[in-house]
């Protein structure tokens, strides 16, 4: 059969085959027989390398440590910019309740201002004091024997009628009439 593939032409386009794995020895197309041999360690014991053990140890130790260090850094790193904003928060909290302190001093002037108090006084029918009408406030409180407190006081009352207030020397009621 070889003579025949050798004798027939080839197309001018195909290629000859290559094998990928040409049989190194004449065994390539025998079949390979594995047997299973069980092994049985359940009493071997591994011999510990107490050198290598402690290399493990302290490098897991300076794991712990970086990470620890990198821990730290980061918790601290994030505390800085929360802080940061609350401080800018508050900032502008202050700001704005300054404008709002602003607002109500210039109302309360405007509310507090005599021409205004007048002006509403007078649309509501009052009038301006008179000098006896007015109470000086000092830092003694008058009591019932001063004159000033008499003065105010009772001048009103014995401007009315002399006959109406009891113990005046005017004219008395009398039950005989």
């Amino acid at each position: 059969m070889a003579t025949i593939a050798t004798a027939l032409p080839r197309p001018p386009t195909a290629r000859p085959r290559l094998r990928r794995n040409p049989p190194v020895s004449g065994l390539a197309g025998t079949t390979d027989v594995l047997f299973v041999k069980h092994i049985e360690n359940s009493r071997l014991r591994r011999e510990v390398d107490r050198s290598k053990q402690r290399e493990c140890y302290r490098l897991l130790a300076l794991l712990v440590l970086v990470f620890a260090f990198g821990f730290a850094y980061a918790w601290q790193h994030f505390q800085c910019l929360r802080l940061g904003y609350d401080i800018q928060g508050l900032k502008d909290e202050r700001t704005a309740l300054q404008q709002l302190n602003r607002q109500l001093r210039l109302e309360q002037a405007s509310l507090a201002d005599p021409q205004r108090i007048d002006t509403l006084a007078q649309g509501e029918g009052l009038t301006a004091a008179t000098p006896r009408q007015l109470i000086q406030a000092g830092s003694v409180a008058p009591t019932a024997s001063s004159p000033e407190f008499a003065r105010n006081v009772l001048e009103p009352v014995l401007a009315a009628t002399p006959d109406s207030v009891p113990g005046s020397p005017g004219k008395t009621p009398s039950k005989e009439q």
